[in-house]
């Protein structure tokens, strides 16, 4: 057990780390709990999603974006593909590599899961006011786009 002249050495508050890495905890429990419904799981819908907001894109764009390893990556998209959610095309400006991008039926699904998706965040969000919510969308965008594009 720690000493009390030991425990002076620590911050007096959770760092933002301990603090995220807690959240993301919790939010992927309560969102993949609200994705299983959808037979979904968390980083497919993320592909999606992203696909939908960024894409086309390449399968090395979109790895490096959500953070996926490549070859866990090739796994998802030929789930997805093979479900009739994306598609893989021969990029015009590089024909030695492949864009990915939703099809109809994937962007129906996206829907699906963005009406699930919300109601679990609406929950995890519950303490906050509507105005709390919108500043701290706006600081998770801010950060994840300068630590997620490198």
């Amino acid at each position: 057990m720690a000493t009390r002249s030991r425990k002076a050495e620590i911050a007096t508050k959770p760092s933002c780390g301990v603090l995220l890495f807690r959240l993301s905890r919790a939010s992927g429990e309560n969102l993949g709990g609200a994705l299983a419904a959808l037979d979904m799981r968390a980083p497919e819908f993320a592909i999606l999603h992203h696909l939908y907001f960024e894409g086309p894109l390449s399968q090395q764009q979109l790895g490096r974006a959500l953070r996926i390893h490549a070859s866990n990556l090739v796994a998802m998209i030929d789930q997805l593909e093979g479900e009739g959610l994306l598609i893989r095309r021969r990029d015009p400006d590089d024909r030695r590599r492949y864009l990915l991008e939703l099809t109809d039926d994937g962007v129906r699904r996206l829907a699906d899961a963005e009406r699930a998706a919300q109601g679990a965040e609406a929950d995890m969000l519950a303490p906050l006011t509507p105005a709390e919510r919108e500043r701290l969308r706006g600081y998770l965008a801010r950060l994840a786009g300068h630590s997620c594009s490198r």
